[in-house]
This record gives C-alpha cells, sequence and structure tokens, in this order.
C-alpha cells in the first residue's frame, strides 16, 4: 500500500492505493498515529485507489475510527472502488463509516 497526504476544503486528505491488507499493517499504523495528532479535525481516507481491502484491513479502518473518535475527529471513507465497497457494505461497516461513494 502506498499513501499521501495532502489538505483540501479544510480536511485532511489521506489517499490510499495498492492494497489493505496485513503486508499494510506498519504503514497505516503510521498514518493514524500521523492523524490522531490532529484533534477535532475532518479525517478523509480517498480509498479510490484501493484495489483490495481484506479483514485485517478491514480491522485497520475500525481502528483508525475509533482513534481519531476518541481525539473527537471524524473519518470519511471516499470513492471505494466496487470491490472495496462490496466488502464494507457485506461487512455492515457502512453502518459505522460515513461512505461517499
Amino acid at each position: 500500500m502506498d499513501y499521501r497526504f495532502s489538505e483540501q476544503g479544510g480536511a485532511t486528505h489521506v489517499t490510499l492505493t495498492g492494497q489493505l491488507n496485513f503486508a499494510a499493517n506498519e504503514d497505516f499504523q503510521a498514518i493514524v498515529e500521523r492523524v490522531s495528532k490532529l484533534r477535532g479535525a475532518k479525517i478523509v481516507f480517498d480509498l479510490s485507489g484501493l484495489s483490495h481491502i481484506d479483514s485485517v484491513g478491514l480491522g485497520l479502518l475500525y481502528i483508525a475510527h475509533e482513534e481519531l473518535a476518541a481525539n473527537n475527529s471524524h473519518l470519511t471513507l471516499l470513492h471505494p472502488r466496487d470491490t472495496v465497497l462490496r466488502m464494507l457494505q457485506l461487512t455492515e461497516a457502512d453502518e459505522t463509516f460515513e461512505i461517499v461513494i
């Protein structure tokens, strides 16, 4: 997984590309650590470049959601591809996360 940070419209955007799975664990933890320092922020994970997410990747998103919520920050998942969106819907993650298609 690769990632890039940008600021857009008052929100911190993290663009994720590749696969969000066990191999991405360390990089994803670094992302969460960085955005967790932004208390009360709007954080957007742009998933449009993410080709695959598995159960570990889904768990990483839940960890990010919990840590950001504890800091009064809000997490939005932006533009997931069909395969990623299907995983989010099948696991009912769309009930926890704000997902913008």
